[in-house]
């Protein structure tokens, strides 16, 4: 892999409660070509605009993918990547169902770690992470309904705070907007990969969502709009009796890293989980009479967040609990935060060394 970017400081110390959430990015990225059949010249370089024909086939027919994912400075400036061989093999799932070409998983996995190497002076401090953006995308010109026969492979890094700037940097419970007008997904299309298809359906109702004071929307099936699926970029679980609850991966419903690791470490916090369909003409009265106490949604930008109260489109709303974050919650956010930044062992190996930071950061 060729490496024509040299590390380099930020001008300032990255405050993690300054920094919105997808607004910075560090000044290199790693990008590579898919031409003749094969992929070519990976690199990593200055960052710079990418230079696409206007009938570029990702403009017209919505042919590309991507992934997310994040490094974290630890106690001890190690900076690590949090279980990426997930993002890489979700990454190729939706490669294959989109018609391009996969990325080889050493290839991806190599192109994280040299990335974040030559940009390990822009991961913030905790709470603060260096978030990461692998995207494909289809660069033939032509007006023409078939898969590309070129390809653009890039990596974005981009120091981040808070994903939700109204929860702040801890736990605070968010308002979700349960949608009953439009669906995210339906079987037999996308739901379950990371195209970009699947969010610009969702940027109308997510306004809306803001308009009744919601962060989030939650997404019912598309059949009998009862089924629980998922929130535009996050899973869902429902907290009972100690047990954590959440829809079963049915092709509509993206496997997210979090939720992944979620379910492998509950029993070791003494929880115990199920998969299986959740119907809000089910979860309502439990809300109601109190068997149901938490909600959270969970994934990679936003680790977990406490779902307050559901609103729904006729101004009605349920509040979860007392309105508040709750133990279980509580105690999930504070397990996975100790293996981000290595304030506790890691016991499941998730947490890939990629380098230490050999100095202090700029200030």
């Amino acid at each position: 892999m060729k490496v024509d970017a040299a590390p380099q400081y930020p001008s300032k110390v990255l405050d993690p409660s300054a920094l919105g959430f997808g607004e910075t990015f560090s000044p290199n990225f790693f990008v590579m070509q898919f031409e003749n059949g094969r992929w070519q010249e990976p690199r990593i370089e200055p960052l710079k605009n990418l230079i696409l024909h206007p009938a570029s086939l990702v403009f017209h027919y919505a042919q590309t993918i991507f992934e997310g994912l994040k490094a974290y400075r630890q106690t001890d400036d190690t900076v690590v990547l949090f279980r990426p061989e997930l993002n890489a093999e979700r990454f190729n799932r939706s490669a294959a169902r989109m018609a391009m070409p996969t990325v080889e998983k050493e290839l991806f996995l190599e192109a994280l770690h040299e990335l974040v190497q030559t940009e390990r002076h822009f991961v913030p401090m905790a709470p603060g992470s260096l978030y990461l953006r692998p995207t494909m995308i289809a660069s033939d010109a032509c007006i023409g309904i078939r898969s590309s026969t070129r390809f653009i492979f890039y990596i974005l890094a981009l120091p981040t705070g808070a994903y939700f700037k109204e929860a702040g940097m801890g736990t605070r419970p968010i308002d979700v907007l349960v949608s009953h007008s439009v669906v995210r997904a339906f079987y037999g299309g996308t739901g379950d990969i990371k195209t970009g298809a699947n969010y610009a359906v969702t940027l109308q109702i997510t306004s809306t969502a803001r308009e009744h004071g919601c962060s989030q929307v939650l997404f019912l099936d598309a059949v009998n709009r009862n089924a629980i699926e998922e929130m535009g970029g996050m899973n869902v679980f429902f907290v009972r009796d100690r047990r954590l609850i959440t829809p079963p991966l049915s092709g509509t419903i993206l496997a997210g890293v979090v939720r992944q690791s979620i379910l492998d470490m509950a029993r070791d916090v003494g929880l115990e989980t199920i998969e299986a369909p959740v119907l809000l003409s089910e979860i309502l009265p439990a809300i109601a009479d109190g068997s149901v106490t938490e909600a959270f949604a969970c994934g990679t930008a936003a680790c977990i967040a406490p779902i307050g109260r559901l609103r729904f489109e006729d101004r009605s709303s349920v509040t979860l609990g007392h309105g508040e974050v709750g133990p279980v919650t509580a105690q999930l956010y504070d397990a996975l935060q100790a293996i981000y930044y290595g304030r506790a062992p890691d016991p499941y190996g998730w947490t890939k060394p990629v380098c230490s930071i050999d100095a202090p950061l700029a200030s």
